[in-house]
Parts: structure tokens; sequence; C-alpha cells
């Protein structure tokens, strides 16, 4: 398990020719595919309702991360709910 802040990385969304749903996307941690519901143009994304991460633990410009990497960063920076 890393505890570094996310890195940036070349991380881009899969291809529509290779198959990928809209919003289709691969984790910056893990490689793992994942779905955004910004880019797929739901109201918003799965993401929005995880607690905000510390901006010690953000790096500007890097990719998303999928649900499992997002949750265990997550409870890694100690937010255990959603600010108000």
């Amino acid at each position: 398990m890393m505890n570094d802040p996310v890195q940036q990385n070349d991380a881009q969304p899969l291809r529509a020719d290779a198959g990928a749903e809209v919003g289709a996307q691969l984790c910056a941690r893990c490689g793992a595919a994942f779905r955004c519901g910004t880019l797929a143009g739901d109201a918003s994304c799965w993401c929005a309702t995880l607690p905000a991460l510390p901006h010690d633990m953000l790096s500007p410009g890097a990719a998303c991360l999928c649900p499992a990497c997002l949750t265990r960063l997550t409870a890694q920076s100690g937010r255990a709910s959603r600010p108000a």
C-alpha cells in the first residue's frame, strides 16, 4: 500500500474505438478501469460522494483514481466523513 501523494502520470481515457464505454478511465495509481460519471455526462461522479482529500495529498494535473484507490487514500488521510 502506498502512502505517497497522488502522482501525475500519462493516464488517458480509454479509447472509444477500443470499445470502451463513455467515461471509461484508467486509474492513475493501479491501472484499473473505472467509469467517470462527469466524463460520461452524468450529473455528478461517484467520487463526489467521498470526502475531499487534503491539499497536501493532491498533485496538480493528476489523473483520476478508481473507487478502490480513492477510498483507500481517503481513509489514509484520516477524513472519515464528507465536510459540510
